[in-house]
């Protein structure tokens, strides 16, 4: 492979995670908000508000990463934006039920405060989400449709 288009490519995807920890962060902001709201001023059971948090920032960070991060992939159309939904959502899943693991073990084992502990959850579960929709949920165009001459990306070929 070129070594120019191989550097090219390389910024692209430091750019697209960088684009996904910005979106990230905006979705921190939003769940830890959301939980902090629903338990203190709501009287929400904990738990239970880091559910309703982290469901409200799922959808919040995929519409800004589906129209933003990683716009350039995807088929277009109301069918595959709710498949690219669906999968984000099964993708977040895992990283959901590791945040409120980490949030119940960190606050009733470790008796620390429920916001710090939410922290570590939350940053438990990026890395993982950005793999794995970076590689499933968001794929290639090219793997999308196999054998198809689509050159509208700079990808190598």
């Amino acid at each position: 492979m070129n070594i120019r288009i191989y550097s090219i490519i390389q910024q692209k995807e430091v750019k697209r995670f960088v684009k996904f920890g910005l979106v990230g962060t905006w979705g921190f902001v939003v769940n830890m908000c959301f939980l902090w709201f629903l338990t203190e001023n709501v009287g929400v059971y904990y738990l239970f508000s880091s559910f309703v948090a982290i469901e409200i920032s799922l959808v919040n960070n995929f519409v800004l990463n589906d129209l933003w991060t990683w716009h350039d992939r995807g088929k277009e159309g109301k069918k595959a934006y709710l498949k690219r939904m669906l999968q984000y959502h099964v993708t977040a899943s895992a990283a959901m039920l590791t945040n409120i693991s980490i949030l119940w073990i960190l606050t009733e084992v470790f008796h620390m405060y429920y916001l710090a502990s939410n922290v570590f959850g939350i940053l438990c579960g990026a890395a993982l989400n950005f793999f794995v929709n970076d590689r499933w949920t968001f794929k290639h165009k090219k793997e999308l449709s196999a054998g198809s001459l689509d050159m509208s990306d700079d990808k190598p070929t």
